[in-house]
């Protein structure tokens, strides 16, 4: 990897901590456009938190055991049984391997396919025979009575790869090929800074390599050796019988700690370690014939290299390179990606097919969507991340250097909560629009159902779900009920809360007690609502307002007034004012004298109250020299006699009006737009839809 970041010093804290400090929010800024939608709710469920050093790979024999390897850097290999570690190591090599707390240690194990018959696996360490160290394959046999006990006697070395300078850049994963059954091992260019002897570009080296050798076969000579050793090239190698090494598959890689195979497509995908400013995720097809050049040290990711380790842009060669299909940069906080797995298990439907990774100094989690690769955050994590693993159902581990393995699981969704909807009512007929539904409780994987229909739903945040709404679901007025559903475990369904789809203005839903009233004095032209496609039913009506409701719904839509003198109210100077002709004609036919007698005036910008209305109403009605019957006493809060009391009891004598509810007029409240649509059409009959 690079920088000893495997190692457990407090340096390691430290570089860990500044890199999570280092603008997130940028970061999430940056993958924004690239978001996965509706990633399920994960969580890591701890398998093993003692018992280990530093732990580096988990895997399995595939032999049905259901058994789980876990690889220590220290040179052991741990087996998880029936729900715990075994006391006794499968294999303990420590002393022959050279493990210093940094890169140096044994990388991984792998079962040969047959292992179920021959009892052969293979391990990939650093030695000890010379300082710092060579990349060693060795194979090992099961113990004859154990299964569960290697036989550390059994060792046979089968490849070693010459590292001779620096204590970084092993590489060291290891598999077997699903179509063709041969060992693929990675090394890492052989350390230092920059690749100074440009291995990973020279195929004369194993360094900066995909390897790719048959363990079946005998009798190569590892390129730059002279001594035959117990494997094969396969002929089909890119290189093979040529003067360059034939073992290698494909070149061009820096450090490339942690890669796999797809265990559905047998595509190849490798985390490849980055310098100074990238991290890097290759891919190569299952249909591959090998060959690829990664591009390492001429490109760091996708960006030409300078040697001096800048991040300034320089020209390169770059033809025939073959370019990464993720780049991670470090202004981001990223330090070394660790590559990880397709997930290809059942237990999170919602995860399968997309690939999963990390970063040793982040430790978040990571998911991409072959193909496309747009990347999103899965799961927040402060762990060391030095590797991962798979189980042979498919479910996907994840390895902490500092001591623990755990299982990526479906993580128990919070039951959503609905709280406001935005917008939340339109017109029928309108466009598909995208509806936002804030609340709580959310997380990735929740859907927005309407009328109990799932529709297309983006997660914003724990708090905020966007939903597209087509045409066809607000074609006719009514409403529909829109709730959230949030998958198990956990999870369940919100709460239910009704969007309104209006006939005429957003504010008037169906069920408003005055929508026919208000419907009414619209379509016989009274009034177009307050604004655009809104009619503001709990506004109190201004007096100026009054003056054209009555007008028109009197004398009709078509009706206009004369033109105004300016010489009736001096707050209605009739200088351009919308309402100065209407109310000058209600003055003029003896509907009103004003507010005020001396100085004259309207107080156009007041509100009408429901004892002024009555007046205002039975006059248009039945003209200005009307005078109402005595009163009686109908309402409680409206003594008899009194002011404004005969002309109530006749609005309620005509059926205009019940009052204002438990035997009240209430005569000093403000006449709402509302309730005077309600006064209009009783009053003037108009007729309702």
């Amino acid at each position: 990897m690079k920088r000893k970041i495997l190692g457990r010093a407090a340096l390691r804290v430290v570089l860990a901590v500044a890199a999570l400090a280092v603008s997130f929010a940028a970061k999430s800024a940056d993958r924004k456009a690239a978001k996965l939608p509706e990633l399920p709710a994960v969580t890591l469920t701890p398998i093993a938190t003692s018992g280990l050093t530093s732990p580096v790979q988990v895997t399995t024999a595939h032999d049905g055991s259901g058994r789980l390897f876990v690889v220590d850097h220290t040179g052991v290999i741990h087996i998880y049984k029936n729900g715990a570690l075994l006391p006794t190591p499968f294999l303990d090599i420590s002393s022959i391997v050279n493990y210093d707390g940094g890169e140096r240690g044994m990388n991984s194990v792998v079962f040969h396919p047959d292992y179920a018959s021959n009892g052969f696996f293979y391990v990939n360490y650093a030695n000890k025979i010379a300082s710092p160290g060579d990349i060693t394959v060795a194979r090992y046999s099961v113990s004859a009575g154990d299964p569960d006990v290697a036989d550390p006697n059994s060792a046979q070395i089968v490849l070693v790869v010459p590292h001779p300078f620096n204590t970084n850049h092993y590489g060291g994963q290891m598999d077997f090929g699903p179509n063709d059954g041969y060992l693929y091992v990675t090394t890492g260019d052989g350390g230092s800074g920059g690749d100074p002897p440009n291995n990973a570009q020279n195929l004369q080296v194993m360094l900066g390599k995909m390897l790719r050798i048959d363990v079946n076969g005998s009798g190569a000579v590892p390129c730059g050796q002279a001594n035959a050793m117990p494997y094969a090239i396969p002929p089909t190698n890119p290189f093979a019988g040529t003067a360059d090494c034939g073992e290698i598959w494909a070149y061009g890689l820096r450090n490339p700690w942690r890669w796999s195979f797809d265990r559905s497509t047998a595509d190849m995908i490798i985390g490849d370690v980055g310098q100074n400013c990238f991290e890097e995720v290759d891919f190569q097809p299952a249909a591959s014939s090998g060959g690829e050049n990664y591009g390492w040290r001429i490109m760091e990711a996708f960006h030409c290299y300078n040697t001096d380790g800048s991040c300034n842009p320089a020209t390169c060669n770059q033809t025939g390179l073959i370019l990464p299909v993720i780049e991670e940069d470090h202004s981001s906080g990223w330090c070394a990606l660790i590559g990880g797995f397709v997930y290809r298990g059942t237990a999170i439907p919602g995860l399968s097919g997309t690939y999963l990774y990390s970063d040793n100094c982040l430790g978040d989690i990571y998911a991409a969507t072959p193909g496309t690769w747009s990347t999103s955050r899965l799961l927040p994590s402060s762990l060391g991340v030095s590797g991962f693993g798979q189980d042979d159902a498919g479910e996907v581990y994840v390895v902490d250097y500092n001591g623990g393995v755990y299982r990526l699981d479906p993580a128990t969704a919070p039951g959503p909560v609905v709280t406001s909807l935005s917008p939340s009512s339109v017109i029928a007929g309108d466009p598909d629009f995208v509806l936002s539904v804030a609340g709580t409780g959310f997380v990735e994987g929740s859907v927005v159902r309407w009328n109990g229909a799932d529709r297309p739903t983006i997660f914003q945040s724990s708090t905020l779900l966007t939903a597209a709404i087509s045409a066809s679901d607000i074609a006719t007025s009514g409403s529909a009920q829109v709730m959230v559903f949030t998958p198990s475990p956990g999870g369940g369904s919100s709460n239910s809360t009704t969007f309104d789809i209006n006939t005429t203005f957003l504010d008037v839903p169906n069920d408003y007690f005055a929508y026919a009233y208000i419907e009414a004095v619209f379509n016989a032209g009274v009034t177009a609502g307050c604004d655009v496609r809104l009619y503001c039913p709990t506004a109190p009506a201004t007096r100026a307002q009054m003056a054209v409701f009555l007008l028109k719904a009197k004398l009709g839509s078509s009706y206009t007034p004369p033109p105004c003198s300016g010489a009736v109210f001096q707050d209605v100077p009739c200088s351009g004012g919308a309402f100065d002709p209407w109310i000058e004609d209600l003055f003029g036919r003896g509907i009103t004298g004003g507010c005020q007698v001396s100085p004259p005036l309207y107080c156009p910008a007041d509100s009408v109250t429901r004892a002024q209305m009555s007046v205002f109403l039975l006059k248009t009605e039945h003209g200005s020299s009307y005078v109402p019957p005595a009163c009686s006493g109908v309402f409680g809060d409206v003594a008899c006699p009194s002011l404004f009391v005969d002309w109530i009891e006749q609005l309620a004598t005509e059926g205009v009006t019940a009052g204002c509810g438990a035997g009240n007029y209430c005569p000093g409240n403000p006449v709402t737009r509302a309730q005077m649509a309600v006064f209009l059409t009783k009053t003037f009959n108009l007729p309702l839809p």
